[in-house]
């Protein structure tokens, strides 16, 4: 009984709402898979180009992001509230954003060399993004609550580790270096990557309100 209430909400004029956030989904693989190349594979000369792609998936989340609103206000009646749609597509877009952010950063900040902490932080990113992406195709086709809740608990894990990555990378920059400017820059880098977890973060929470309300 319980999985035909989950059900309920995609058997109607949903599908391309379901569609829309798997989506969604699959950029923020991409574009995080691509932060982690850019960050392993560091080439200065080469920024630009790196960059760049994820910029272009950026703009496709908010593309993405913009015609599910549009989708909402024009079709989407079911019993899951709007504003857990609407909520969990800007989560998303938020996380993109923030891995965009760090990628514009190596760029404008020009750079050198990437910290070692910084490629250990994008790749907790790319695990967390994963997690988000099998979320959303199992809105789909879910007949377990649980296995939902399952993934949610393993974002915050990621979570928790890359916060602990953070304050020890903070403390590393403050006690090694002492330019002040390149302090700043590489901080700012450091909050992007934070930001983008916390971001992954509240996805979680989200899945988390809907299972309850729905599971």
């Amino acid at each position: 009984m319980a999985s035909k209430k989950w059900l309920s909400w995609i058997r109607g004029n949903d599908k391309m709402i379901v569609e829309n956030l798997e989506k969604q989904g699959e950029v923020l693989v991409r574009a995080t898979s691509d932060l982690v190349l850019l960050i392993s594979n560091y080439e200065k000369n080469n920024i630009t180009q790196k960059a760049s792609v994820i910029k272009e998936l950026e703009h496709e989340g908010d593309r993405l992001t913009h015609e599910l609103f549009t989708m909402i206000s024009s079709t989407f009646v079911t019993p899951l509230d709007r504003e857990d749609i609407s909520g969990l597509a800007s989560s998303i877009d938020e996380v993109l954003d923030f891995t965009d952010g760090v990628a514009d950063r190596f760029l404008l900040f020009k750079i050198n060399k990437p910290a070692p902490y910084m490629l250990e932080l994008s790749k907790i990113l790319l695990l967390a993004s994963q997690q988000i992406s099998q979320i959303l195709v199992m809105l789909r086709k879910i007949n377990n609550s649980h296995t939902l809740m399952e993934f949610c608990n393993t974002i915050k894990k990621y979570e928790h580790e890359a916060d602990g990555i953070y304050r020890n990378a903070i403390a590393e920059l403050f006690e090694t270096n002492d330019n002040p400017i390149e302090v700043i820059k590489l901080k700012e880098i450091y909050e992007n990557l934070e930001e983008s977890l916390d971001k992954c973060q509240d996805v979680a929470d989200i899945v988390e309100d809907i299972t309850l309300k729905y599971g």
